[in-house]
């Protein structure tokens, strides 16, 4: 990926490609020191981080919407956000963080009261930012718990089936009566814009494709995969098109293997994890949660342009740094049990 930045700096003779490659160094950097840090997390730690961020998010906000009206942010289609976390953004805190509460009130003895808190603050944060794809992601999440429940707890795997069933009945109703629980009634549902579709990002896509092509193999510089929208130019809103367009192959390439060999590992370890007899729910659990973290990123940037921001990349380095964590205690447990029996 590095290599693709000063590549297509050179060839295009274009300054800021190779700027924005010196950033992506330093977040490969900020990546290393997290990775490396995050071997000394346990499950209770991510569980606390997890519930703190959802919460100060959630506080964030309010202050924002209801005391400190200036740091308020409210888009034409009525999706809300602040100034600490704009309406497109403020959803990713809930969603990615949300899997870590849910395993820690499952499968640890997290404190249900609290849990209860942050998943009705998350859902909340969701509504309001309205996001489709965080929507989607949150979706993702929940099944892949079922599906946990199922591996694990065959017995309660119906119970989860039915709360995340009625959960999502509950929300429905409450999106179809206004969400009057500190909304706006006025508020476009998240359901609403998923049944309207994306013709913009529909045009960006085939926009998309037409630059790659133009700009293979080594691309035409960093910010040039642009679809015309309104009267105004707009980055394409799909970071594999657009790493290709803009970084060429190797960009591309190096944009698959950051996104889908973690997911690849971790299927590889959990094969060797399901041959071992002993059964660590916690670990499981808090590595799935991470898994459900790492996929949804990586379908976020089936829907969301090409970055270097830290603020950006600093979600997946959390999700991978916490997926590697547990899945290696995950089988690392398993062994010492299976050694110890």
């Amino acid at each position: 990926m590095l290599m693709s930045f000063v590549l297509s700096g050179i060839v295009n003779d274009d300054v800021y490609t190779v700027y924005q490659g010196v950033k992506f160094f330093f977040i490969a950097v900020a990546f290393f020191c997290i990775y490396i840090n995050a071997r000394d997390l346990v499950a209770g730690d991510v569980y606390k981080i997890s519930l703190i961020s959802i919460m100060v998010g959630l506080l964030l906000f309010l202050m924002s919407k209801y005391s400190m009206r200036e740091l308020y942010v409210e888009l034409g289609d009525g999706r809300q956000g602040s100034q600490f976390a704009y309406p497109g953004v403020l959803w990713k805190t809930p969603v990615f963080f949300i899997g870590f509460v849910i395993a820690g009130t499952v499968f640890s003895t997290g404190n249900k009261f609290l849990s209860l808190l942050a998943l009705i603050g998350g859902m909340f944060l969701l509504k309001s930012d309205s996001s489709r794809t965080g929507f989607l992601i949150l979706a993702m999440v929940a099944l892949l718990f079922v599906v946990l429940c199922a591996y694990l707890k065959p017995q309660t795997a119906l119970v989860c089936s039915l709360v995340l069933g009625l959960g999502g009945l509950g929300l429905l109703i409450l999106y179809s009566c206004g969400f009057v629980f500190l909304s706006n009634a006025t508020e476009p549902l998240v359901l609403n814009r998923l049944a309207a579709g994306d013709p913009t990002r529909t045009q960006m896509l085939t926009d998309g494709v037409m630059h790659a092509q133009q700009c293979f193999p080594l691309g035409c510089g960093f910010g040039t995969a642009t679809s015309l929208v309104g009267r105004e130019n707009m980055v394409v809103h799909n970071a594999y098109l657009s790493s290709l367009g803009d970084l060429g192959v190797l960009g591309f390439i190096g944009m698959v293997v950051l996104m889908f060999s973690p997911i690849i590992i971790f299927i590889g370890k959990f094969i060797v994890f399901r041959s071992l007899s002993i059964k660590s729910s916690e670990n499981l659990a808090y590595s799935v949660a991470a898994f459900g973290g790492v996929i949804g990123y990586a379908f976020l940037m089936m829907l969301h342009p090409f970055s270097t921001e830290l603020s950006e990349w600093g979600i997946w380095i959390l999700m991978v740094s916490m997926l590697a964590t547990f899945s290696r205690q995950m089988v690392a447990s398993e062994n010492e049990v299976q050694v110890e029996a």
